[in-house]
């Protein structure tokens, strides 16, 4: 490409280039600087950059890297091009600067241009695990939020939440968190949050205790426990007395958007039970009876009651289905997987079962729909023998799935364009953390630099350069589709959205435009919330509880 065109798209999203870049073909935007995680690298990462180049053929870049005062600290040369056409539109380079431990802040130059500043240092992941478990303190419903920090002010909202008729019983159904965009409260998001949230206690306790939130703290728990309280006493109140769990509490079909949650006047509801949120339940309940019970004995035995409630009830109810036309589905399996990995914890007769069945289905990349992995990490930590070595072979061998789709990737997430969907950068952290769970486990000293490469993609080694997080990095989300944005004009820090999307089913009218253009399916982003890319720049409670896993477990 012409250097003319570099000095037009350097540094512009797809968003920002259309109807811009007069002669240059605005449906392919090419970012001139080199790509790299914005946020930056612990010393002993892999360390890598992606550049743009003109063709197949072109020579190996040279590239040096400069501190922040300019000096010169390494030298090097790309990689042979690679043929990024299929998902991103372009040919690129990749340098490799594994070798630069030193902390500081640097940038690399390729042909005069710099990339955006990194950090390398040992702390270089606790800014944004800390705004990541503090976005959610800043989403939680039915409470008023007065934060000092962000700014982000406003009543208490739907407070009829801790008042709403069920089986024409009135209930309190307050707390938990606002799931996404939107003011709806659904209990298997809740429980995936607060798994994420106790298995980085479990895993990197030290990371956990080291968290300060600058919120009111709980007297004898760690900030991080203390939000995952907060989702798991939302959750408790959800269960029936037949030890079924209430799905989700919402206005459903009616979504209020343009208004804080005191000024939302939508009647709203609880929808019944479901297996696959008994499920969940179970799998959250045990995790939470084994983590608090140093902390508060009493709640801890609350947890174990209510799980072995549920379970009994999941036994003679194992496929009732939901009529949720967001969060639905009639694979109940990997939930129920999650909940029988965690009851084997606790039975041991269930402990063949869980192997045969482990072993029989594997596991995945956790998702709202696939989170049988955390049932097998269960398993993984638990006594020697058959089931804990069925599940720490499944697990690395979903991690050796992970590295190997990141290997077809210059970027490091997948070069098939078809992975690029509604939730893409959430399917890349829970990628990220399959490959830490499996190093976790000792399953192999490769993992925690296949996870970092996926999660370089999130933090800014993409085609856009650009970080899909809030308040990080020098080219991050500044509008996400959140209410607290559309309302109050802040992007809370530490919030991951959906990300690049190139499927159409269920996209916004400006991202149908964008995709329609034939733009790249690693491109497919648009940083927008009032103009409505809901498809695209919208986050959610999973998403977010993968990120904070994710950079947790690289915290020090």
């Amino acid at each position: 490409m012409s250097a003319t065109r570099r000095e037009v798209l350097g540094g512009l999203t797809a968003a920002a280039v259309i109807g811009k870049a007069s002669g240059a073909d605005v449906s392919n935007p090419i970012i001139a600087l080199p790509k790299t995680n914005q946020i930056g690298f612990l010393p002993q990462d892999a360390k890598h950059f992606v550049w743009t180049v003109e063709e197949l053929q072109s020579p190996h870049a040279a590239f040096a890297i400069h501190r922040a005062d300019e000096s010169l600290v390494f030298r090097g040369f790309t990689a042979a091009p690679a043929d990024q056409r299929a998902s991103a539109g372009e040919f690129v380079t990749v340098g490799d600067f594994s070798q630069l431990r030193a902390p500081g802040t640097y940038r690399v130059v390729v042909n005069g241009v710099s990339s955006h500043p990194f950090v390398i240092g040992e702390t270089v992941y606790r800014p944004l695990l800390r705004d990541a478990v503090r976005a959610f303190r800043l989403i939680r419903a039915n409470t008023a939020i007065d934060d000092p920090v962000t700014k982000v002010h406003h009543a208490a909202g739907h407070l009829r939440d801790g008042a709403l008729p069920v089986d024409g019983v009135t209930r309190d159904l307050s707390g938990g968190w606002y799931n996404a965009g939107d003011f709806g409260k659904w209990v298997h998001m809740a429980a995936l949050s607060v798994s994420h949230m106790m298995w980085l206690y479990e895993l990197r306790p030290q990371a956990a205790f080291a968290l300060k939130l600058d919120v009111p703290s709980t007297p004898g728990l760690p900030d991080l426990l203390a939000e995952a309280r907060w989702g798991l006493d939302f959750m408790l109140r959800m269960q029936n007395a037949d030890g079924s769990v209430l799905h989700k509490v919402d206005a459903e079909p009616n979504l209020p958007w343009g208004v804080l949650p005191a000024d939302d006047t939508t009647e709203r509801h609880a929808m019944p039970a479901g297996s696959w949120d008994v499920a969940v339940f179970v799998g959250a309940m045990v995790q939470a009876a084994g983590v608090f019970k140093p902390f508060d004995p009493a709640f801890a035995e609350r947890c174990r009651a209510a799980a072995l409630k549920a379970w009994t009830w999941l036994q003679a109810h194992p496929a009732v289905e939901n009529n949720d036309p967001y969060y639905a589905g009639s694979d109940i399996a990997p939930k129920w997987l999650w909940a029988l990995g965690a009851m084997a914890s606790w039975d041991s007769s269930l402990l063949s079962r869980a192997a045969q069945e482990f072993d029989a289905r594997g596991v995945v990349p956790s998702s709202w729909m696939t989170p049988q992995i955390l049932g097998a990490l269960t398993l993984a930590r638990g006594p020697a023998g058959k089931a804990r070595d069925v599940a720490i072979a499944k697990i690395a061998a979903a991690a050796d799935t992970v590295m190997a789709q990141s290997a077809t990737d210059a970027y490091g997430c997948n070069g098939d364009p078809a992975m690029y969907f509604w939730g893409g950068v959430e399917n890349a952290l829970n990628a990220a953390n399959t490959c830490f769970m499996a190093h976790a486990l000792g399953a192999g000293a490769k993992y925690p630099d296949g996870g970092t490469r996926v999660l370089d993609y999130v933090l800014g080694h993409n085609a856009l350069g650009r970080a899909f997080v809030t308040g990080h990095g020098t080219v991050r989300v500044e509008h996400p589709w959140h209410w607290i944005y559309r309302d109050q004009a802040i992007a809370i820090p530490g919030w991951a959205v959906g990300g690049p999307n190139h499927a159409t089913q269920g996209a916004d009218q400006p991202l149908k435009i964008l995709i329609a253009s034939g733009t790249p399916a690693a491109k497919c982003y648009l940083d927008q919330c009032d103009s409505g890319s809901w498809a695209s720049n919208e986050g959610q409670t999973s998403e977010n509880a993968a990120l904070l896993f994710a950079v947790g477990m690289r915290a020090a």
